[in-house]
């Protein structure tokens, strides 16, 4: 191919929109590929929106035969236009055939359509070039704008409308498509209701596997993945069909084609990074994010970044004098992988003081120290790493050192007052693990929200300016949700959020903050474009929701619904009436809505949910296939209402959840609960598919992997459920259900023969719930059989001799916890008695038979109850035969001492005070005369 090497270049830095003078600087062709690069350096330098007015571009998109095309709007349908527009387009930019460099330019056209329309709807500023006016310019923009808006309505949502011009991003999907070849039935712009999820993957996957090795249709494939997950920000919830389209097309292929490792290596590292960033992203944004882990992780390890969360002495107060303990994250970038400054805005964000008579800015650290965590587990929790371990890598979203002389060499030099920069993908990565730890774990965490402010911390307070504006300003913005939680800091985080809000600068009329700004709009779009493809996507109006959202917490409810009336978002004013039980005015709200939009599947279904009325989810199902009404219908059938007259119907309940799981199978609280209905209808073949797709979703959860291990169980596939079983152990928490499941792993274990399993089960199950429970958590049939396998094996002979590990764990389960919980049960006396005596230590079985003959004589019914009476009896006979047996062995001590010198004397009056005891009662039984014969042998 012609210029293959300048074209891997160009789509590479790109991807990667590095600052227009980096790219400038590179040693090009002179005369190849000259005006794709002119066209590159507009795109990068913030002025997405002036390529489509280049000559060479306008003569194509706005030409005479393109508006021919485009009039036929609206006799026909937005959507049908708009596909004869853009392959008219693409015909004239390839002229009908295989041209390169048409097909690049075609590419670039796509790309500065899709950041024109970041730029007026996430980062600001505003753009003059508008394009309703510039291809409908006979029609109403505001119809252009609700056809645009209808045309990204997908899985039964409906886009958020009064975005601006929706028209760049349909066009940019629509080239992006059509640059891919995408079938008309297969498109994902206005989707058709007939093509399944399965069939897009299929067509998505045989796409990418034609063109592997095709550098301009991977980059293509790349930022068709980037534009998905935009269009899956501009609606209310997530989709699984755009997030598993998107995961389908970030294939590693892409990176391969792009740059080839014989290329260059610099910018393939780059790119490897950025693509890890961006999977990892997708997975945030799905809510699927245990699965960013792995990918979060390998970023690290390309970009070297150095980083662990460890506890430090601080003082956080003007007039503080003792410095406490407090969570710092030291963090260090080996090298910087930002592709270079340029002359790229460093201007920041407005940053409020807190101006706090007691409150300091940020704390000041004295010294690292060691912390105490308790670590909390939760179902859609991840996992800390205790102990920083370099060599096994770090797959924990936060690694946490608790002993400060476990914290690596480089990053315990590091002063966490004042902590070096890291370079900006770095930042990113931060965020990214910010956001993950965020959504998953418990809200209002003091000891998260401790670690989130941590993370914060580390990029907010080093002493540099040179922090990217969107990173800088998310930091922020992140600052201000942990703050407004806080009674001292609550006013910080409101005006601080206000003015993010304001700063970015779409559609703001009245400013409450004061602001201006000498940087040109060029530096400012570049700026915060920079990295909106690896960062969590935040729209304005999810900013303004999130403000309202806050002020809902407040309890300043009226402030919350203007901004939800404002933006003209009827279905969350509707959810904050709702929540203060005005569900009258929801409603009304809701009706309105449907009044202009009848065909808005969320707001008929919110409305159902809210009077509880299957009609409606229906009907939300039937004109959107919205995933949430079934979901909603599922519930409903599967616990009616005691008002609806319905009986509960698991049948249907299954079935509704399946039409649901069909449109979003990344589901994981819906997923679970399907299996749960599947188990409890005996359909275990649906509930062990169900509990699979639980796992697959969230590998941490304890209670999907023991429903797993139950549905196998039923199916006789006994090892796949142990090994189940197992997986859900590793991650039980310290719920008070967890013991059931250790109590399925004992069970299964015994029943393969896995008796060190079964060992550390009931050793689990005894230390989690014998405090409170005591004895009668002792599951004595299972330790007898452990005690008997334990006494089949030789206790070693030899003095330096070690034991087996399952020696050395029925040791210490028998002799150290039991002991600690026994109270009245003789039985597991006699078990422990039994080890000590294996363990040469026939003092110590003495003494616990001692103990197991008084458990018995001091219970209650021993002067009412016969079997009692009897079992007092034989173990007194146990005591005084061990008094006979063992009395004379050498002692504790070793030191011609003996096991009992007064042991006669013992037995004598245990069986006089049992007799004393059982006088009234039992002199006539049977064993009151075994107990007499017992006193003839013993005085003889």
């Amino acid at each position: 191919m012609e210029h293959e090497s300048e074209i891997r270049e160009i789509t590479s830095l790109l991807l990667l929109l590095v600052p227009r003078d980096t790219f400038a600087a590179r040693k090009w062709n002179a005369t190849g590929l000259l005006e794709i690069r002119k066209i590159a350096e507009e795109i990068l330098s913030g002025n997405a929106s002036k390529v489509v007015q280049r000559d060479e571009i306008s003569s194509i998109l706005f030409s005479d035969d393109s508006y021919s095309i485009l009039k036929s709007f609206p006799q026909h349908s937005l959507r049908d236009t708009l596909e004869s527009y853009v392959k008219h387009v693409l015909d004239t930019f390839t002229k009908g055939g295989a041209d390169i460099e048409g097909e690049l330019k075609f590419q670039l056209v796509a790309i500065s359509f899709l950041q024109s329309f970041l730029q007026l709807n996430f980062t600001g500023p505003s753009t003059t070039w508008n394009s309703n006016k510039s291809l409908f310019p006979d029609l109403e923009e505001d119809f252009v704008q609700k056809e645009s808006i209808k045309l990204l309505t997908i899985d039964g949502q409906s886009a958020y409308n009064l975005m601006s011009e929706p028209l760049l991003i349909v066009l940019a999907l629509l080239f992006f498509e059509k640059g891919s070849q995408i079938d008309y039935h297969k498109t994902l712009v206005n989707r058709n209701k007939d093509a399944t999820l399965e069939e897009l993957v299929d067509d998505t996957k045989s796409r990418l596997s034609f063109w592997k090795e095709d550098t301009i249709k991977s980059s293509l494939f790349w930022w068709r993945s980037r534009a998905l997950q935009i269009h899956s920000s501009l609606l209310s919830e997530e989709s699984g069909t755009l997030s598993a389209i998107t995961a389908v097309l970030l294939n590693i292929n892409i990176v391969d084609a792009v740059v080839p490792s014989v290329h260059n290596s610099d910018i393939r590292r780059k790119l490897q990074l950025i693509f890890c960033l961006e999977l990892a992203r997708n997975a945030v944004n799905s809510k699927t994010e245990h699965l960013a882990i792995p990918f979060i992780e390998k970023s690290r390890q390309i970009s070297d970044l150095n980083l662990v969360l460890t506890g430090a002495k601080a003082k956080r107060t003007k007039f503080q004098k003792v410095h406490n303990s407090a969570l710092v994250l030291l963090a260090k970038s080996e090298t910087d992988l930002s592709s270079g400054q340029g002359s790229e805005n460093k201007k920041s964000p407005e940053v409020f003081e807190l101006n706090s008579d007691l409150l300091l800015e940020r704390p000041e650290f004295e010294s690292l120290d060691d912390l105490e965590l308790q670590e909390e587990q939760d179902t859609k929790r991840i996992k800390f790493d205790s102990a920083y371990r370099p060599d096994e890598g770090m797959q924990s979203v936060l690694p946490i050192c608790t002993r400060a002389e476990d914290i690596p060499v480089e990053l315990k030099e590091l002063n966490p007052n004042e902590q070096p920069v890291l370079s900006d993908v770095d930042y990113v990565q931060l965020l990214l693990r910010y956001a993950i730890l965020k959504q998953t774990s418990p809200y209002n965490n003091p000891l998260i929200e401790e670690q989130l402010g941590a993370i914060i911390g580390r990029i907010l307070y080093t002493k540099s300016t040179n922090a990217n504006w969107l990173i800088f300003s998310r930091a922020l913005w992140e600052r201000s949700l942990l703050e407004t939680s806080k009674a001292r800091t609550v006013e910080r985080g409101i005006l601080q959020m206000t003015s993010l809000i304001e700063e970015i600068g779409i559609k703001i009329k009245t400013r409450i903050m004061p602001q201006a700004s000498d940087e040109s709009d060029e530096l400012l779009a570049s700026s915060r474009l920079r990295y909106i493809h690896q960062l969590p996507l935040l729209p304005q109006w999810t900013l303004d929701m999130k403000l309202a959202e806050k002020y809902m917490s407040l309890g300043i409810l009226r402030s919350a619904i203007e901004i939800y009336e404002r933006l003209q978002l009827p279905c969350e004013a509707a959810l904050c009436y709702v929540a203060v039980d005005e569900e009258q005015q929801a409603i009304q709200i809701l009706l309105r809505r449907l009044e202009e939009f009848p065909d808005d599947a969320r707001a008929i279904s919110i409305l159902g949910d809210i009077k509880q009325d299957p009609e409606l989810w229906l009907r939300a199902w039937a004109v959107g296939k919205y995933p949430r009404a079934k979901a909603s219908l599922s519930h409903y059938y599967y616990n009616p209402p005691a008002s609806s007259g319905e009986t509960k119907n698991i049948g249907l309940a299954i079935k509704h959840m399946n039409d649901s799981l069909s449109i979003n199978p990344l589901n994981y609280d819906n997923w679970f609960f399907y299996g749960c209905c599947g188990l409890e209808s005996g359909q275990f073949e649906l509930a062990s598919e169900a509990f699979t797709r639980c796992v697959s979703i969230d590998d941490m959860s304890s209670h999907a992997w023991s429903n797993l291990s139950t549905a196998l169980l039923k199916l006789d596939k006994t090892r796949p459920a142990f090994s189940a079983l197992k997986k859900a152990i590793r991650n039980v928490g310290e719920a008070d259900t967890s013991w059931k499941i250790y109590e399925n792993f004992v069970i299964v274990a015994a029943k393969l023969g896995e008796w060190n399993d079964v060992l550390f089960g009931v050793k689990e199950l005894v230390n989690s719930r014998g405090s409170k429970q005591g004895e009668k958590v002792v599951d004595i049939t299972m330790i007898e059989k452990l005690v008997q396998i334990l006494m089949e094996t030789e206790y070693p002979n030899e003095p330096n001799a070690r034991l087996t590990h399952y020696q050395e764990s029925c040791i210490d389960l028998v002799c150290n916890v039991l002991p600690n919980i026994i109270t009245s049960s003789a039985r597991c006396w006699r078990l422990v008695s039994k080890v000590e005596l294996w363990q040469r230590k026939p003092w110590a079985a003495l003494e616990c038979l001692e103990r197991a003959y008084r458990a018995l004589t001091q219970r209650t019914d021993l002067d009412t109850n016969e079997k009692t009476w009897n079992e007092a009896v034989e173990s007194c006979s146990d005591l005084v035969a061990a008094y006979v047996s063992l009395g004379e062995f050498p002692g504790r001590h070793n030191a011609g001492d003996v096991v009992c010198k007064d042991w006669k004397y013992k037995a004598r009056s245990a069986i006089r005070s049992l007799l004393s005891k059982g006088k009234a009662t039992w002199e006539d039984s049977e064993g009151w005369d075994k107990l007499q014969e017992l006193k003839e042998e013993v005085t003889n």
